[in-house]
């Protein structure tokens, strides 16, 4: 169970697609671009999983930054 006050909750247990749609929420569109491109590219899905995943969470605490 997460924290009511974790500014991460929403990205956790989300796919590719999840976090895409995510980030272009959290005003991300050009980076979501850049995701699906690398990913059509064959850059190997983990290493994007993992960047975006990262991008997601900063852009996250950043609308918390008292949580930080």
């Amino acid at each position: 169970m997460t924290h009511p006050d974790d500014p991460l909750a929403p990205a956790r247990g989300l796919g590719v697609d999840g976090l895409l749609e995510l980030l272009e929420r959290l005003d991300g569109v050009e980076e979501a671009a850049v995701v699906r491109s690398a990913l059509a590219a064959g850059v190997p899905r983990v290493v994007v999983v993992d960047e975006l995943q990262r991008e997601v969470e900063r852009r996250l605490m950043r609308l918390y930054p008292h949580l930080e």
